[in-house]
């Protein structure tokens, strides 16, 4: 082996590995329950999706209850919310914390006070014949209300951060109808500015 083959076979074995920047979503069905990633220096979108948040249960009808919890646990749990979209079925934030421990708490409290007051305002029929109705989405982590793992990604600073926000922003514009909806399929947006397309996120 040549010298400087043997230097970059050396530089390979300190090489950081990459690191996971998305955790939650459908990534999450069928396997193992790993550690979230979370960046304190970043912020972070997130993405909570609920197939029964359908009529009474719509987020949409409820976003003043949301808005509510929001701006209640985020001050909390010292939380800052950049921007935010309540959609029908599923709601986007991007969010920045100052400790895991905060922002770990902020994910799970708001996702659960959501679902308990929506559910005991509208709770869910039983399917024909007594039984309650189907789970969807990830049977692992089925949640009684939330279909899936709360979705979370840690979001760069700048070029990334900005379309992130802009992202966020057209779901409400699209939601208003003051713009067109684009129809966008399971995307997230990306830091070159192009959805690719992706199974752990929401339009």
């Amino acid at each position: 082996m040549s010298k400087s083959n043997l230097e970059a076979k050396q530089l390979d074995l300190f090489k950081k590995p990459k690191l996971k920047k998305e955790h939650g979503g459908s990534h999450a069905i069928f396997r193992r329950r790993a550690r979230r990633p979370l960046n304190l220096r970043q912020s972070h979108h997130i993405t909570m999706k609920s197939h029964h948040a359908v009529g009474a249960r719509s987020l949409f009808r409820h976003k003043k209850l949301i808005l509510l919890l929001m701006k209640k646990h985020s001050a909390k749990f010292q939380v800052k919310v950049y921007e935010y979209a309540i959609q029908g079925n599923h709601i986007h934030m991007l969010v920045k914390a100052q400790n895991r421990e905060g922002l770990q708490n902020f994910f799970r409290v708001i996702a659960g006070h959501i679902a308990q007051r929506i559910l005991q305002e509208c709770p869910l029929k039983e399917a024909p014949g007594g039984a309650p109705t189907k789970p969807t989405g990830c049977q692992k982590n089925q949640r009684k209300f939330w279909s899936y793992l709360l979705y979370s990604r840690i979001v760069s600073w700048g070029r990334e951060f900005k379309i992130v926000a802009r992202y966020i922003q057209r779901n409400t514009l699209e939601l208003l109808q003051v713009i067109a909806y684009q129809p966008r399929g399971k995307t997230r947006p990306q830091s070159r500015g192009q959805p690719r397309k992706q199974p752990g996120n929401y339009a």
